[in-house]
C-alpha cells in the first residue's frame, strides 16, 4: 500500500468538485442517515458552494460556517473527507469536540460512509482485518491518513503536518487546552507547511462576544443564502424576523399555519414551495468589505432545512414550547436560527431578593430537594462556601452558607472542610442526603485545593477553573497530575467552568417570580433570611457592553459590589450539579436521584463541623 501510495501522490489531481464527486460516488448508510441512499445535493441545494470551496483546485484556504442544527453541514464535511480520500490524497486532520465525540463519529457516521461508498471502501482496509491502518481515530488510504481527535487532548493536535483541517463545533471547544493554548491553534498550526493548505470550520454559535464561531464569521464577507418568492420572484434569505416584525408568521398557537412572509410583495408562502426555492437560491455577501482570496464565511439555520426534514412549523411549534423560558429560548436562538444569544445585563436588585427571603431553618431541605452540592471559594484567610440544594425543573434552595476561617496554606481549614464533604443533612420528608458533588476553585492557593479535592473521588469532589470566555457551562477537564515518565494522569480531572454563562443563567433565574397560583418557576431560587451583605453579594457583578480594538462587540462581567463570593459560590455549585449531568435529566432521571438516599438503617446523625454559618 506504501508504494502505490506513493505513485498516486505523484499523479495529477484531476478537476473534479465536493459536491461533483459526491454526486457521482457518495452513498448514504442507513444506519446514519434518515434518507439512505445516493448522495443528492439537488436536495440541500445551500451545500454546494459550500462545498465545492473546499475543492482542492480552488484557491481559497479557509471555509467559516455559522449554522443550525438539521441541515447537513457535518455530512457536507464527510463528504469533502471521501473526496479527499478518494480524489486528492494528503494528511487530514478531523476534529471534534471531544476524543469521545470523536470516536462516536468515527464509529456511526464515518465508518458506514466508508463501507457505503465503493470508491471507499477499497481504499480503506476494513477493521475486520485487524490492520492497524484502520482504527476509529486513525484511517490509512492510499496517498494520505485522516487523524481524528478531540479538542480535549492536546497530544491529538500535535506532530505531523496536515493539508486539510476539519474543525467541528468549534463553539465546543476549551480556550485553553492543558496550558498550551487555543486548541483551534494548536491544530492550525500544523497546516502551515503547505502552501494549498484548506480549513473547514463549522459551528452552532452560543454566546454573544463569548462565540469563536461568531468572531471567526465576522471576519469574512458574511454570505446569506438568498430565495426567491413564488410569486414576485424577489431574492431574499429565510430569516425569522427582522425590524419589520416576524417573517415567519402563523395563525394564533397553531404551527401547522406557520408561513413565510415575502419582505417584497407580502404574500404569505407555503412551505410545500421550499424546494423550488432552495434549487433557485444564491449566496449573496452581506460585508463585501471583508472580501478576500482565502477565506469567506457563510450563515446558515435550520429554517433552510429541506421539504421534509426539520419544518417551519417545527420551529413554530419549538418558540411556543420555549415560552418565557430564557434557556429554552438560548436554545431555539442557537440551534434553530444559528444565531448567537444576546445575554441581558440587567442585574438582579438585591434589595428585591433580601425582602422576599423564606422563613425557614438551615440545614434543613425541602422535601422537593432531590440531590445537594456544594461550591467553594477560597479565600487567603478563609474558606467560603455554600450548600445547595437542587428541585426538578432546576430549582433551588440554600441549605447554608458558610465560612471557614483559617489560612488556606495550612491543613487544618482543610480539614475542617473535609467534614462538610462527609455531613448529612435529612429533608423535611425524612429522606438522608449528602453532598453529590463539591466543586473546589482552584483560583487561590491552587496546589493546597488540588491536594484537598485528591482525598476523595472525583464522583464526590472535583478542582474547578472559571473561566469568562467558554460560552458553555462546562469546558472539557483536564489532567493535572503527570506520571513519572511524564505523561498527564486522569487521577485527578480539573474541570473548565463557563462562569460568564453561569452568571447570566443564574441572574435570569433571580429575575424571575412565584406563580400566580403559588408555585414556582423553573430556575426559582430559595433563600432563607440571609443578611443584607449576602445579597449584595450574590448581585456583585454586572454585564458589560464594550468593543475591542478591531470593532468586535465583547462582554466583560465587572464587580460592583468588593464582596463577591455569594455569586462564586453559586456559581460553583452550578457548575457541580452540570458535572453530575443535571442539564441532561428528564424527569424520569429527576425521579430516581429523588428516591436516592443514605442506605443506614439507623440514619446517621450530623456531623458537627468548626465552620460557622456566617447568616
Amino acid at each position: 500500500m506504501s508504494i502505490k501510495g506513493f505513485l498516486d501522490g505523484l499523479l495529477p489531481e484531476p478537476i473534479l468538485t465536493v459536491s461533483e464527486w459526491s454526486d457521482s460516488h457518495r452513498y448514504l448508510d442507513s444506519r446514519a442517515a434518515s434518507e439512505p441512499g445516493k448522495w443528492r445535493t439537488s436536495r440541500t441545494p445551500y451545500l454546494e458552494e459550500i462545498m465545492d470551496c473546499l475543492s482542492s483546485h480552488n484557491s481559497l484556504q479557509e471555509v467559516v460556517v455559522m449554522k443550525g442544527a438539521q441541515i447537513g453541514m457535518t455530512e457536507a464535511g464527510l463528504n469533502w473527507v471521501g473526496y479527499i480520500m478518494d480524489n486528492a490524497p494528503a494528511p487530514f486532520l478531523m476534529v471534534m469536540p471531544t476524543e469521545g465525540t470523536a470516536k462516536r463519529n468515527s464509529k456511526t457516521r464515518l465508518d458506514p460512509m466508508i463501507e457505503a461508498t465503493p470508491r471507499l471502501k477499497d481504499k480503506v482496509s476494513t477493521k475486520k482485518t485487524r490492520d492497524k491502518s484502520n482504527t476509529l481515530l486513525s484511517k490509512e488510504f492510499p496517498g494520505g491518513v485522516l487523524h481524528l481527535a478531540g479538542a480535549n487532548s492536546a497530544q491529538g493536535l500535535r506532530s505531523m503536518p496536515i493539508r486539510y483541517l476539519f474543525l467541528d463545533e468549534v463553539d465546543s471547544y476549551p480556550l485553553d487546552l492543558e496550558d498550551e493554548g487555543s486548541p483551534i491553534e494548536l491544530a492550525v498550526a500544523r497546516t502551515r507547511t503547505f502552501a494549498k493548505r484548506k480549513i473547514f470550520k463549522i459551528s452552532t454559535p452560543t454566546i454573544e462576544g463569548i462565540s469563536v464561531i461568531e468572531s471567526e464569521f465576522e471576519l469574512t464577507d458574511q454570505r446569506y443564502f438568498h430565495v426567491p418568492c413564488p410569486e414576485c420572484e424577489h431574492y431574499q434569505p429565510i430569516v425569522w424576523k427582522d425590524k419589520s416584525g416576524y417573517r415567519i408568521v402563523w395563525e394564533k398557537n397553531d404551527p401547522k399555519t406557520a408561513k413565510f412572509l415575502c419582505k417584497e410583495c407580502g404574500c404569505l408562502i407555503e412551505e410545500r414551495h421550499k424546494t423550488w426555492m432552495l434549487s433557485k437560491g444564491k449566496w449573496v455577501a452581506h460585508n463585501e468589505n471583508n472580501s478576500s482570496d482565502e477565506k469567506v464565511g457563510y450563515h446558515i439555520s435550520s429554517l433552510y432545512s429541506p421539504y421534509g426534514w426539520y419544518s417551519w412549523a417545527d420551529a413554530v411549534q419549538d418558540f411556543i414550547d420555549a415560552g418565557k423560558d430564557q434557556n429554552k429560548l438560548k436554545v431555539f436562538v442557537n440551534t434553530v436560527l444559528g444565531e448567537t444569544w444576546k445575554e441581558e445585563g440587567e442585574v438582579p436588585e438585591w434589595q428585591v431578593l433580601y425582602a422576599r427571603r423564606e422563613n425557614y431553618k438551615l440545614n434543613k431541605p425541602r422535601k422537593e430537594v432531590s440531590f445537594i452540592t456544594a461550591g467553594v471559594d477560597v479565600q487567603k484567610d478563609r474558606i467560603e462556601l455554600e450548600i445547595v440544594g437542587w428541585i426538578k425543573g432546576k430549582r433551588t434552595q440554600s441549605i447554608d452558607y458558610r465560612t471557614i476561617p483559617g489560612d488556606t496554606a495550612q491543613k487544618d481549614v482543610w480539614d475542617n472542610l473535609a467534614k462538610v464533604v462527609n455531613e448529612t443533612w435529612t429533608t423535611e420528608d425524612g429522606r438522608v442526603l449528602s453532598i453529590k458533588m463539591m466543586a473546589v476553585d482552584t483560583g487561590y492557593n491552587t496546589t493546597h485545593a488540588y491536594d484537598f479535592c485528591r482525598r476523595f473521588p472525583q464522583t464526590k469532589v472535583v478542582p474547578i477553573k472559571g473561566n469568562d470566555r467558554i460560552g458553555i457551562v462546562l469546558g472539557h477537564p483536564t489532567a493535572v497530575d503527570k506520571t513519572s515518565s511524564g505523561k498527564r494522569s486522569k487521577k485527578i480531572m480539573l474541570w473548565n467552568i463557563g462562569v460568564g454563562i453561569i452568571k447570566a443563567e443564574l441572574y435570569g433565574w433571580l429575575r424571575s417570580h412565584q406563580n400566580s397560583d403559588d408555585t414556582f418557576p423553573d430556575g426559582y431560587c430559595h433563600y432563607p433570611e440571609y443578611d443584607r451583605h449576602y445579597f449584595k453579594g450574590l448581585t456583585a457583578e454586572k454585564l458589560i457592553k464594550k468593543k475591542d480594538p478591531k470593532g468586535f462587540i465583547k462582554y466583560e462581567w465587572i464587580k460592583e459590589f468588593e464582596r463577591n463570593e455569594p455569586l462564586d459560590c453559586r456559581v460553583y455549585a452550578r457548575a457541580a450539579s452540570a458535572i453530575i449531568g443535571m442539564d441532561r435529566f428528564e424527569d424520569k432521571h429527576w425521579d430516581a436521584i429523588h428516591g436516592e438516599t443514605i442506605s443506614n438503617k439507623k440514619k446517621p446523625k450530623k456531623k458537627k463541623t468548626n465552620s460557622d454559618s456566617i447568616w
